[in-house]
């Protein structure tokens, strides 16, 4: 029985890993845009060196991409309802 587990959660993360979305940064961006209308609204540098970027649509469709010095972009994760308002200022309550 345990060795079924493990078969099928090897199975699972092998899906997981064959959907993510990857490909030139332009063609992610360019795609996110006329696809979702989403554009981008915050990015930083990770401690790697991978430049993080949220994207954003007007309708609240968001996507997180990570994109490495080769300009090899993935999607790290989306959504939807994405807000910023309502958030209290730091030390002004949670």
């Amino acid at each position: 029985m345990k060795a079924l587990a493990v078969a099928s959660l090897l199975l699972l993360l092998s899906s997981a890993a064959a959907a993510q979305v990857c490909g030139p940064r332009y063609d992610i961006i360019k795609k996110l845009w006329e696809r979702w209308g989403e554009k981008q609204v915050a990015m930083g540098l990770a401690n790697d060196n991978r430049l993080v970027e949220v994207f954003v649509s007007e309708e609240g469709s968001w996507t997180v991409i990570i994109s490495d010095s080769n300009g090899r972009s993935c999607a790290a994760s989306a959504g939807k309802n994405w807000t910023t308002d309502g958030f209290p200022e730091p030390g002004k309550g949670t």
